[in-house]
């Protein structure tokens, strides 16, 4: 990956053809658990974004070792934290975008896609 956001409609290709990518939600525990972005062949992982911030490695060392060859999509509600996420995760060696506009992009674009 070369850019530093993906588009819905680009995020929705892979989940149609590829499972092998990460969706990691870095809002709060009780936001996330409101909801987010899910689908039948990726489970969504979440890990705030304040957290990663704070912590001296943002991912685990295991669950990094499992991590490191994927693409990892990161969001939040507009894409502003998400943006975040994925510069500390590129930082610290990790193939990682944002997703552009965040679940409120994602949920107007599964709308009007309905």
């Amino acid at each position: 990956m070369d850019k530093n956001t993906i588009k819905c409609e680009e995020l929705k290709k892979w989940l149609e053809t590829d499972t092998d990518l990460i969706l990691l939600d870095v809002r709060d525990e009780e936001k996330f658990l409101a909801g987010s972005l899910h689908s039948n062949r990726v489970g969504t992982v979440n890990r705030p974004y304040m957290k990663m911030k704070e912590a001296q490695e943002p991912i685990d060392e295991l669950t990094a070792e499992s991590w490191k060859d994927k693409p990892i999509i990161t969001i939040c509600t507009s894409g502003n934290k998400a943006g975040k996420a994925a510069e500390l995760l590129r930082e610290n060696g990790f193939q990682a975008v944002s997703l552009e506009g965040g679940l409120t992009a994602w949920n107007a674009n599964k709308s009007s896609s309905e």
